[in-house]
């Protein structure tokens, strides 16, 4: 009998540490100065990711102040998945030398009210049009986040009005929002919630939003990057990483969490007044846009999302940010995300958005007064 005892109890000693020997830490790099971030804050808080990732796994939730920060990361494997909008998710993408990655789900997609916005110092003038602000920026110091996104607008705007600043710097959204406080810049291209915290609509009032997107044919896209050697290795702890993330992304398109989800983005964006926290996912940007759409969520991609990727490779190689015109075949794969959306049941609202609409509002509809 002892013998037995002795044997269960090794048995049970052995299925424990097995367990434990066998229990996954993986790290989540997001921006959580970022919108396109908003719902793996809701994710992290709310602990979706335990309901479907396998029993035993940890997950860390690394902050970055720019994409790029996340992809280097990722580069050097120390992140298995990354928050992003597609222009760092498209050089990540072409590194392949270095590491596989692949574009794996939509985190939102816009007409350039995220980060394709040009702002102007305040006592900029009136513009009647984008021609007309293309001409006040010729000779002016502009600055973004080079290999952003708003990297990425301001060049395809500098190259359809054929502008020519005086300088065009590379600075972080920190130093812009500074430089705009003290007057050493004209112009810049910056992104939410940023754009809102310095802006006329609720912030601080040193710039105001000139142009948007659709001036420059520029849409937002936030990409959901995953290695493929984890998808390959860990394919349960990936699809359940994914299944989260659809469930985030519906908490927060919810009109009744939108109060909740500012509290939670507020405990990782600090610094920032919830109003304009609200206002930067929530709220009409520009405040005179005649579509209030502010941003639909699509999870996975339809054909303008792939669209939008596929003009990202050749744009960048154009400009000489990487070394190849096009994406590998491989890279863009989504179909993870379509089947747990189809295991979970929605029904998608329309060809173009899966999920729903942000509509966004004018600042009076804030919970936060």
């Amino acid at each position: 009998m002892r013998v037995k005892f002795l044997l269960a109890s090794a048995a049970l000693l052995f299925l424990f540490f097995g367990a434990q020997a066998q229990a996954e830490k993986f790290t989540i790099g997001f921006q959580p100065y970022d919108t396109i971030s908003y719902q793996v804050i809701v994710n992290a808080e709310l602990g979706l990711w335990k309901k479907y990732m396998p029993q035993g796994t940890e997950l860390e939730f690394t902050p970055a102040l720019q994409g790029s920060i996340v992809a280097n990361n990722m580069l050097a494997g120390k992140a298995v998945a990354g928050y992003m909008s597609v222009m760092p998710a498209t050089i990540l993408a072409s590194k392949d030398e270095q590491a596989e990655i692949k574009i794996a789900a939509s985190l939102g997609m816009s007409e350039g009210t995220r980060c394709s916005l040009v702002l102007v110092r305040k006592d900029a003038p009136q513009f009647k049009n984008a021609e007309e602000l293309a001409r006040w920026l010729d000779g002016k110091s502009i600055a973004a986040p080079k290999g952003s996104a708003s990297d990425q607008y301001l060049r395809r705007f500098f190259n359809k009005y054929n502008v020519k600043p005086k300088e065009y710097l590379n600075q972080s959204i920190e130093v812009i929002a500074t430089n705009f406080r003290i007057g050493k810049l004209d112009a810049a291209s910056a992104w939410e919630p940023t754009v809102s915290r310095i802006a006329d609509n609720v912030g601080e009032g040193y710039v105001r939003i000139a142009a948007d997107g659709s001036a420059a044919d520029n849409y937002d896209l936030g990409i959901l990057v995953l290695r493929h050697d984890f998808i390959k290795n860990q394919p349960a702890a990936a699809k359940g990483y994914i299944r989260s993330e659809l469930e985030a992304q519906r908490y927060l398109l919810e009109p009744a969490n939108q109060k909740n989800v500012i509290e939670m983005v507020a405990k990782y964006a600090t610094g920032i007044d919830k109003s304009v926290l609200w206002y930067s996912i929530y709220g009409q940007v520009p405040v005179d846009r005649q579509n209030p759409v502010r941003e639909w969520k699509s999870f996975y991609f339809n054909k303008l999302e792939r669209e939008n990727i596929a003009a990202v490779a050749p744009f960048l190689y154009s400009e000489k940010v990487i070394d190849k015109p096009k994406l590998k075949d491989w890279v863009v794969d989504d179909s993870i995300a379509r089947e747990v959306f189809k295991e979970a049941g929605y029904t998608p609202v329309d060809e173009q958005a899966t999920l729903g609409y942000i509509k966004g509002a004018k600042p009076e509809a804030s919970p936060f007064k």
